[in-house]
């Protein structure tokens, strides 16, 4: 899971980053907390498990374990260039990306501001799901060259895991709830839309929450029925969402009137406009 936090700071200097342990991606800090090797490991064992042995059966565990750290690894690029595509998208708007924080529970781009318009907010939401269905485009590119190749079938797997993971990573972001990057663009349409952006915040927020449960439902069964990895996933999915919840959207709810501010004040101006005189 992956979204977009504005959280005013001062511009690290590349030494301090360097001593955080940062590392520069197109001129923005990548800071990647040690939850991400658990992040790795889930991820592997998850497809060497469970995917890849259905893909290409009669392969060595080695094999299995082999291609399912590199599919590991291609979850985590993953959510680095969704992140880079609200960095980049943020400087396009006239916002500066401070630094990209990854965990195991997504990754979240820190910014020195809200954007200025709820279109600009829409973009800067966007920019993530859009990046990764990119990569998925790539990735699915690569995985057809390489079954008209007659490739090693294990290859072929391991690229359509990109795009399935792409894919995923996108639809969960499209759903209209915050923190994801849907509860932030649907935030910004429904406040123009109600022109009440607390009330828009307010609906953001309570989907997320029925989200965040719903999701620690779904693990509570599928641990019940036996389906260890789906119950994991979705038991990461579901505290992941209530762990954004309890740091973000209470700030950025703090701050929903912001982006709103400058649609509502020139509605206002063409309603006196037409007001008749007295």
């Amino acid at each position: 899971m992956a979204s977009s936090v504005v959280r005013p700071a001062p511009l690290p200097r590349i030494g301090a980053l360097r001593a955080a342990g940062g590392v520069s991606t197109i001129a923005i800090a990548v800071r990647p907390d040690i939850s991400c090797l658990l992040a790795i490991g889930l991820s592997a064992w998850t497809f060497a498990d469970a995917v890849f042995p259905a893909a290409a059966p009669g392969r060595g565990l080695v094999a299995y374990v082999a291609t399912g750290i590199v599919a590991a690894g291609g979850l985590i690029t993953s959510l680095v260039l969704h992140e880079v595509g609200h960095a980049i998208v943020g400087r396009w708007i006239g916002l500066t990306p401070r630094h990209i924080s990854l965990s195991l529970f997504g990754g979240v781009t820190v910014f020195d501001r809200e954007p200025g318009t709820p279109g600009q907010a829409c973009a800067l939401a966007l920019a993530g799901p859009v990046a990764n269905l990119l990569v998925a485009v790539v990735a699915g590119i690569v995985h057809v060259v390489l079954v008209d190749a007659g490739a090693d079938p294990l290859a072929a797997a391991a690229a359509a895991s990109i795009v399935v993971i792409n894919l995923g990573i996108t639809l969960v972001n499209l759903i209209p709830a915050l923190p994801l990057d849907g509860g932030h663009a649907a935030r910004a349409v429904l406040g123009v839309v109600l022109r009440r952006p607390d009330i828009a915040g307010a609906i953001a927020d309570a989907i997320g929450r029925a989200l965040g449960w719903t999701m620690v439902g779904v693990a509570v069964l599928a641990s019940a029925s036996g389906d260890a990895a789906i119950a994991v996933w979705a038991a990461l999915i579901g505290f992941a969402v209530h762990d954004h919840m309890q740091r973000v959207v209470p700030m950025t709810r703090s701050m929903s009137r912001a982006p709103l501010a400058p649609v509502l004040r020139r509605d206002d101006a063409r309603r006196v406009a037409r007001r008749p005189a007295a």
